[in-house]
């Protein structure tokens, strides 16, 4: 079975993502907070990272780059909302650039979180 790492500093939006692999029957962990989620990284491997972009303590961004470092073939779905400086899209396209393998934009449906998970499945 796949074992999935979901990072987001927002409760609310985390505990959404839960419910939804959650009834969808997938396992995972959790961390809110980029520092727990590198944390998380470093003695566990996961075949799937969901990551927020902007968090307060460690980007997501620099989450995805540790990710990708200790295993490249890791899939990567990053989401964000966009921050202060930044709009939601732009935050998204730099995640790809950075190696996500595909991006939602907040807010998202359940629905539409658990078919990506699906779709990026290998």
């Amino acid at each position: 079975m796949s074992q999935f790492l979901i990072v987001d500093d927002d409760p609310v939006i985390l505990h959404l993502m839960e419910d939804a692999l959650s009834q969808a029957g997938f396992a995972f962990e959790s961390a809110l907070s980029g520092k727990i989620a590198l944390e998380k990284l470093k003695v566990q491997k996961f075949d799937l990272l969901v990551s927020d972009i902007i968090m307060p303590d460690v980007s997501g961004l620099d989450v995805i780059n540790f990710a990708l470092a200790a295993n490249p073939h890791l899939c990567i779905l990053a989401i964000s909302g966009g921050g202060v400086d930044k709009n939601g899209r732009e935050l998204l396209d730099l995640a790809l650039s950075a190696g996500a393998d595909a991006v939602l934009e907040k807010p998202f449906s359940p629905d539409e979180f658990v078919r990506t998970v699906r779709a990026l499945m290998c």
